[in-house]
């Protein structure tokens, strides 16, 4: 099975190619989110035949508001032709299966002084992702987890009494790591997860400015 994965939840993008649960091929860019052309140039350095695509995968997130809708509309319109299908798990699984601890809590950046997090035994959540005040980090994360985040330095004051990887760097997921769960999960025939973005802030309405 050869699947084409695509991971943009964070300001580290990612493309991959898997085949029969290997890492084949991948292109990573730190994101110009005022130009996703770095998206496309990756696509066409990667080389790849579509049509012997058999599965297109995409990370839901949570994570950056236009990467997921972007990852989500390229995978869809390059599955269609051929009515492949497409599948979705969530960004944090790829991120706790890289780091390869036992328990894990994905902890990122939600603005307007929140934070999301989910927990994880490997990559499976235990903890559905939540949205949180900062003061509510420290009750929704076991003390024993070792705590992750794409956003670790924006967040380093909040994680410095968490267990935290030794480097505290921001550590970010991969389409590859992304790719190489989607196929376990499909040989394990464990079905898609929702197929849309994982936004954790309600959606915000604003009233026209003008009548219609």
């Amino acid at each position: 099975m050869k699947i084409f994965a695509i991971e943009l939840s964070s300001k580290h993008g990612s493309i991959a190619l898997i085949e029969d649960g290997a890492v084949v091929a991948e292109k990573s860019w730190v994101e110009d989110f005022k130009n996703r052309q770095q998206l496309f140039d990756a696509m066409a350095g990667l080389g790849v035949d579509w049509d012997s695509v058999d599965c297109f995968a995409a990370g839901r997130g949570p994570g950056a508001f236009s990467g997921l809708r972007i990852s989500f509309s390229v995978v869809n319109s390059l599955a269609a032709p051929g009515g492949k299908p497409v599948y979705a798990l969530n960004s944090g699984a790829a991120l706790a299966a890289q780091v390869g601890a036992a328990r894990t809590a994905v902890v990122g950046d939600a603005r307007r002084s929140k934070v999301w997090a989910g927990v994880f035994v490997g990559s499976e959540l235990e903890k559905e992702f939540r949205l949180l005040e900062t003061d509510e980090l420290a009750g929704f994360v076991p003390s024993d987890v070792l705590v992750v985040s794409p956003d670790h330095d924006r967040l380093e004051e909040l994680l410095q009494n968490f267990q935290t990887l030794e480097s505290a760097d921001p550590v970010f997921p991969t389409a590859g790591k992304l790719g190489e769960l989607v196929f376990q999960r499909l040989e394990n025939g464990i079905g898609s997860e929702p197929f849309e973005p994982l936004y954790m802030h309600p959606p915000v309405f604003i009233a026209p400015r003008f009548p219609a």
